[in-house]
């Protein structure tokens, strides 16, 4: 449908025309429009945020091992979702270090765990971070591990979430948040 201006014509000073009503049609795509004619954008419904400082160290091992509190425990987040359309994305930042003695490169592996209710933990996503020493007399990094994930629960249940760590071999050493350093997660629910 071609644009129509509504009122007197004023072709020299087109500065002066109201979008909103001396127009009517849609704006073509080649002139700033989307070519759309309705939208049905998510929205952001609550978002649960958590932090911790508490440093986990694995060394010479590579089974999964769960980042924890202060307290010792597993590091759990919960959202509870107020429809079982909407979707829940997490995004983490996981702050990590390894350290590879005599190797050529060291590397922490991570995984993003979720439960529904009761249930047991599934994996929902796997992520890597490290660095090489090309010398080979053992190296270190220190670096951000992030988790940007969207989650597709189908329930109104309490959803939670944690994260696993390992060193890539049993000859790495991996912490999660070494020395204090904050490991985040933010976990939104999006409504469809």
């Amino acid at each position: 449908m071609a644009i129509t201006r509504l009122g007197p014509n004023n072709s020299t000073n087109i500065s002066g025309i109201n979008l909103t009503s001396q127009v009517t049609g849609t704006l073509p795509t080649g002139n700033g429009g989307t070519g759309a004619t309705s939208f049905s954008p998510g929205k952001v419904l609550q978002v649960v945020s958590s932090s911790i400082t508490y440093q986990k160290t694995v060394s010479g091992s590579t089974s999964q091992t769960d980042v924890e509190s202060a307290s010792g425990t597993t590091w759990e987040t919960a959202i509870t979702p107020s429809a079982t359309s909407s979707k829940i994305l997490i995004m983490s930042n996981l702050h990590s270090v390894g350290y590879h003695n005599g190797g050529s490169q060291a590397k922490c592996q991570t995984r993003v765990f979720g439960k529904i209710g009761s249930g047991s933990y599934s994996e929902l996503k796997f992520a890597e971070t490290g660095g090489y020493d090309y010398g080979g007399s053992g190296m270190a990094f220190h670096s951000m591990i992030n988790h940007n994930y969207m989650w597709s629960p189908s329930t109104t249940s309490e959803c939670k979430v944690k994260f696993t760590f390992h060193p890539a071999d049993t000859s790495q050493t991996s912490s999660i948040s070494y020395d204090g350093k904050p490991t985040n997660v933010l976990l939104y629910e999006i409504g469809a």
